[in-house]
């Protein structure tokens, strides 16, 4: 049980660093080194500001979508007490 739990939550965590650099909150980048050196920089960039807008749309469309939802449900409602 235990191996299972810790495997579900690598795989989520691989998705999620995945995702992150697919939608751009994430970024990879390296500097050349001089010549004589072995030594290479590689920076991780995140995001924040990309992150929170993202999220903010999410919101959005859940809510919107939450809406239209309970339109549909609230017309078959009335439809179905005026064929009673």
């Amino acid at each position: 049980m235990k191996r299972s739990s810790i495997t579900v939550l690598f795989v989520l965590l691989v998705c999620a660093v995945a995702l992150g650099f697919y939608r751009g909150w994430f970024s990879l980048s390296s500097h050349g080194s001089d010549t004589g050196s072995n030594q290479v920089n590689v920076n991780l960039t995140v995001d924040g500001g990309k992150m929170r807008e993202d999220a903010e749309t999410v919101k959005n469309k859940a809510k919107e979508l939450a809406g239209g939802a309970a339109e549909g449900a609230n017309e078959l409602g009335d439809r179905a007490a005026d064929n009673k």
